[in-house]
């Protein structure tokens, strides 16, 4: 009896879930050691990664649970959490609460509300998320697992990559996962995962694994994405009276279409004619596909050609994306999808020529390489209002004198 009794108190505190402390649940306690690394983290898309920040998201999930009429919206929100905010402390749904949530039983929707709502979730993937990793454990046949795929440390740890580190308000200690460009971190989340069919929706991890090592120039995410070293303080705090430690540090700013040049710094383009053919080559320097991550990224190429008395006489265009269909062959979101119709992306360390007619009048073409987040049909489909989601980001937009 006594062996059942602690086997039950030891699966327990197994399935004990941690409220995270007041003094860790937000960056902006973070922020007066580590402005600058704070400032720089405020601007990425890891600080919007909670739905009440992140338009897309918040209308997936709603879009979901509108053509998966079975589908709890709180239980979904549960799940993706395990990436999007993987410190939220309420995991799972009891199948009492299921119940009561189908029938929209106030008391319980109140109570999940709250635990999806708290500051830390708002907070998004801060500091105590990535800086409180203890080890990794990634199984790349499950995919990115989020808090599944880690182990996090005592509160009050903070993790890193420096031995010496010291600070009056937390413990410091290094481990191994921050150093070089080892890209395990990333991977907890952004390895792969798959929808309700199987399909996978995206897989940035598993692209980066197919390249040969012979091809990467750096190994990992940091260079890009953070950015290389450089001369810099991890903390502008003066300890002991001294100036703070110079260190090579990266910025974190997790880098995307609006806060970088992340496309134009690593996709190279060129021009040339051939016969009666404008051609765009782009060279795909990065370790994964153009564009990788969730499935509604586009990348557009377009031709637009003018007349000796600058008049549009005509224009071309091609998608680099992924096209996603219902049962219905109908167009959708991939975590809806029964099928993959297309996939039309540049794969990693690859190039590739595009051709466009010239038509038979045209004196000049003006070529525009952009990015959209979403594409505006799907965008119109899920009510999307967020600018960053519908706007159309112009990476190169150039003139090529044909006669």
């Amino acid at each position: 009896m006594r062996s059942i009794g602690i086997f039950l108190i030891f699966t327990l505190l197994l399935g004990a879930e941690e409220k995270i402390s007041k003094k860790w649940e937000s960056s902006s306690n973070c922020f007066p050691c580590h402005t600058e690394i704070v400032k720089k983290w405020r601007l990425s898309r890891h600080a919007n990664s909670h739905f009440s920040k992140n338009d897309l998201f918040k209308k997936t999930l709603q879009y979901i649970v509108k053509k998966r009429p079975n589908t709890i919206l709180n239980e979904i929100k549960l799940k993706c959490a395990q990436c999007h905010n993987p410190r939220v402390v309420t995991k799972t749904l009891s199948s009492d609460d299921k119940l009561s949530l189908l029938m929209d039983h106030s008391t319980v929707q109140g109570k999940y509300t709250k635990a999806l709502n708290t500051k830390n979730m708002q907070d998004g993937v801060n500091c105590v998320v990535c800086h409180n990793v203890d080890k990794i454990h990634l199984d790349i046949e499950k995919g990115s697992q989020g808090y599944r795929s880690v182990s996090f440390g005592k509160q009050g740890t903070m993790f890193g990559p420096f031995v010496d580190a010291k600070s009056p308000y937390h413990r410091s200690e290094q481990r191994e996962h921050f150093n070089g460009n080892n890209p395990k971190l990333c991977f907890a989340c952004h390895y792969s995962a798959k929808n309700y069919q199987g399909l996978e929706v995206y897989a940035t991890g598993k692209e980066y694994e197919q390249i040969q090592k012979s091809e990467l120039e750096e190994e990992g995410c940091k260079e890009c994405h953070m950015s290389k070293k450089r001369r810099g303080f991890a903390s502008n705090y003066s300890l002991g009276g001294k100036n703070p430690k110079i260190r090579m540090v990266r910025a974190h700013r997790f880098a995307s279409v609006d806060n970088s040049n992340i496309i134009n710094d690593y996709v190279d383009l060129s021009t040339s004619v051939e016969k009666n053919k404008f051609i765009i080559i782009l060279k795909n320097r990065t370790p994964h596909y153009l564009p990788t991550g969730y499935g509604l990224r586009e990348i557009h190429l377009r031709a637009i050609y003018y007349d000796v008395n600058n008049k549009v006489i005509n224009s071309k265009s091609t998608i680099l994306g992924m096209q996603w269909k219902d049962q219905n062959g109908e167009a959708t979101i991939p975590h809806l999808a029964y099928a993959l119709q297309g996939d039309t992306r540049l794969a990693g360390k690859r190039s590739k020529k595009y051709y466009f007619d010239i038509p038979e009048k045209a004196r000049y073409v003006r070529y525009i390489l952009s990015y959209r987040a979403i594409g505006n049909k799907l965008a119109k489909k899920l009510h999307i209002k967020d600018n960053f989601f519908l706007k159309e980001y112009i990476l190169v937009e150039k003139i090529y004198r044909l006669q």
